[in-house]
């Protein structure tokens, strides 16, 4: 199943994960197991944000990287966003992509 938020998700991960010395290819696929993290990352945080923060307010694609790079501790993502998500809804998002822990990304042959 894909949608904006997964697919920029997905992105992020080839982005932060691929093509440098000692990382897969670009064009290596991302194995079914972590695909299907991708979309239960974002599932969980739709779900987390329900009645709390309207994420259709927000780009998805946005949205998606901001997950993806600041549930792995990326120099970038929700914290530094006030401007985008404004200042609580930030910090909350921020919050909740921590509490998900990171995620190593596995990719297929």
């Amino acid at each position: 199943m894909s949608d904006k938020m997964t697919d920029a998700y997905i992105e992020a991960i080839y982005f932060t994960e691929t093509g440098d010395d000692g990382q897969p290819s670009t064009d290596k696929p991302l194995s079914p197991d972590t695909m299907r993290e991708a979309w239960a990352a974002c599932h969980q945080l739709r779900l987390a944000c329900a009645g709390a923060i309207d994420l259709t307010q927000f780009d998805p694609t946005q949205v998606g990287h901001d997950l993806w790079l600041t549930r792995n501790g990326f120099g970038s993502g929700f914290w530094e966003r006030e401007d985008v998500y404004g200042a609580e809804n930030a910090r909350t998002l921020t919050l909740m992509a921590r509490a998900m822990g990171e995620h190593y990304a596995e990719f297929g042959e």
